[in-house]
């Protein structure tokens, strides 16, 4: 098969060569191999096909149909992430075969499906490496026997907020832009790295992957990941009540009649009560440190922050922008753009599609 070299953002190259896409011809762009290299643009047939995703999360699974690019029909369904894997999986095929029957597309018109999961994931081989919480016995589970006997389709697996980023570069906040950094705040904290185009994976696939688990407190609480003082452990849906509970003038706080989470937080702080604008000025200084740490490992052109608290954005993002400016090395902290996400609620699944796009055959 013949490759044309051809650099720029996927969007870029989508809109200079939207000719191609009235011609029906679908395209594989940048496409990435075990060693990372980037191999340029290839055609394949002349047949528009859609494309199964599914982002696999810790409170809601998303599902979509996807044609060149497009989300065409789409829905979610409740995660029961404390039963195995395929347990949950055998709801989303349901789930599929209806959005494929509601819409009238036959398997024929099914390019292949693709799973972003939250944990570590070997892309290379659609395996499931860490042994997460969530999802009971994922790392044992053959996604490919499983798309293949179900639908008889090809299937990519990612790690999603990889494949979050890769829904930003190519039809979002990232478009034009080869040098990024995702971060992803809320449950957790979750991060993703494009270094010169190309996903940031390394040896173990975990590069890029572990922003929420750097430390930044020395003193501070054991991580659910066995590590200390990790962000996430300092800063997330998950932590705020426990950092709420423990302080000594809770019970003194609106926020002790309350269910403590982001929402409530911030509409606290800005009624005045003394211990949700301190708990504010927390989280967003650790948010601040952690996005520091993101520059000063990866020198990023832009950083995109995503995820649940993003209802703050405008308030999270000030803060950031200006800490950076303040902590940052020049000439970084005075080049690097901290942006919102702008594919809230679809980026892991056009992430997916983008991946399977570019499967090689």
């Amino acid at each position: 098969m013949d490759w044309i070299p051809l650099g720029g953002s996927p969007g870029g190259i989508f809109n200079n060569l939207e000719v191609f896409v009235h011609m029906c011809i679908p395209m594989k762009e940048r496409l990435e191999t075990g060693d990372g290299k980037n191999l340029g643009l290839t055609f394949t047939n002349t047949t528009i096909m859609i494309n199964v995703a599914v982002d696999l999360g810790g409170t809601n699974i998303k599902i979509g149909l996807i044609k060149l690019g497009e989300l065409i029909a789409s829905t979610q369904i409740k995660a029961c992430s404390d039963q195995s894997l395929e347990w949950n999986l055998d709801k989303v095929v349901k789930v599929v075969n209806e959005l494929l029957t509601n819409n009238q597309i036959t398997l024929e018109q099914l390019g292949g499906v693709g799973i972003s999961f939250p944990g570590i994931v070997d892309s290379n081989h659609n395996k499931i490496l860490s042994e997460y919480v969530k999802y009971k016995n994922a790392h044992l589970f053959d996604f490919d026997k499983w798309a293949q006997d179900v639908w008889s389709l090809p299937c990519v697996v990612e790690n999603d907020a990889r494949a979050a980023l890769l829904g930003e570069w190519s039809n979002g906040a990232g478009k034009g832009y080869e040098n990024i950094v995702l971060l992803t705040l809320g449950t957790g904290v979750g991060s993703a790295v494009l270094v010169e185009g190309n996903l940031l994976k390394g040896k173990n696939f975990m590069a890029g992957n572990l922003g929420g688990h750097i430390s930044i407190n020395l003193n501070g609480d054991k991580c659910n990941c066995g590590y200390i003082g990790c962000l996430e452990t300092e800063a997330s849906t998950w932590s705020l009540p426990l950092k709420a509970k423990k302080h000594p003038h809770f019970h003194k706080s609106s926020l002790s009649q309350k269910e403590v989470h982001f929402e409530t937080l911030f509409q606290e702080a800005e009624k005045g009560d003394a211990l949700a604008k301190e708990l504010v000025e927390n989280c967003l200084k650790a948010w601040g440190v952690g996005v520091v740490n993101m520059v000063h490992s990866y020198d990023p052109e832009i950083i995109i922050i995503g995820g649940g608290i993003m209802n703050q954005k405008d308030v999270i993002l000030l803060y950031l922008n200006d800490f950076v400016k303040k902590h940052a090395w020049a000439p970084a902290s005075q080049n690097v753009r901290i942006l919102p996400s702008v594919q809230v609620d679809y980026a892991g699944l056009l992430g997916m599609d983008y991946l399977i796009s570019n499967l090689k055959n």
